[in-house]
């Protein structure tokens, strides 16, 4: 592919900034209704009768929804701050837990729907009035609904795209690191000595400074060690 991990990293990187607004949206939707509903319900010039039966049906179809859209809208910020976390950090497979997220408020939503689309006729009971607020639960969950089935489209195309690319780049990381171990072992020098002591130290500086430049005869282990101490007294009673 033409494009470079960076550069996919950056799309993510913006996909999850228009989730962010999505999420923030989402609670300020709610948290506007739930103020407005929790002190505004009523008008002073609606009977109490009528308050009364506006009240019960918002309890019944729509305060259970705001207290979770509240919740949906943190959450749904919460998760796209760390998908950021996990491109920045090139985790593919925590990248993908931001499915869990879209696919529960998608369920959500639809949910919701469906539920408010069935029970607006069941309170033909009792007299209320149908409310504003009615057409804006229904109009703000189809589009937060739809806003997130195309983010989830093109999040998962970036997805499979960055889960390509790093893996793409660990197996090149791989291969350059099994080159190198290769050369090195081809340009490796002889082992050192094992069983290297003082003696063998001897007799190796004896053969660098011998001015004839040949080895001198190797003697045993109590020769050597006598030719050491002659060498020695040598050395320490000369002028």
């Amino acid at each position: 592919m033409a494009c470079s991990l960076r550069a996919v990293i950056t799309c993510g990187i913006i996909l999850a900034v228009l989730d962010v607004i999505h999420g923030l949206a989402t609670t300020g939707f709610y948290g506007y209704r739930f103020i407005v509903e929790s002190f505004y319900l009523c008008p002073l010039d609606l009977p109490i009768d009528k308050c009364h039966n506006k009240n019960y049906v918002y309890e019944q179809m729509f305060e259970t929804r705001v207290y979770i859209g509240i919740g949906e809208g943190i959450v749904g910020v919460l998760f796209s701050l760390f998908y950021v976390m996990a491109l920045v950090k090139r985790k593919p497979s925590l990248t993908w837990l931001w499915l869990l997220k879209s696919f529960a408020i998608i369920a959500i939503n639809i949910f919701y729907l469906s539920s408010w689309l069935i029970r607006q006729e069941s309170y033909d009971y009792i007299k209320w009035e149908k409310a504003e607020y009615e057409d804006e639960f229904v109009f703000t969950a189809q589009a937060l609904t739809l806003a997130q089935i195309v983010i989830m489209v093109i999040y998962c195309l970036i997805g499979g795209v960055f889960t390509y690319k790093v893996c793409e780049e660990r197996t090149a990381s791989r291969r350059s690191l099994n080159h190198k171990r290769k050369w090195d072992s081809n340009n490796a020098t002889a082992p050192p000595l094992d069983n290297y002591d003082e003696e063998e130290a001897l007799y190796l500086n004896k053969a660098l400074t011998n001015s004839e430049k040949t080895l001198p005869v190797r003697a045993s282990r109590n020769s050597l060690s006598e030719l050491s101490r002659a060498d020695t007294f040598k050395h320490s009673t000369g002028v």
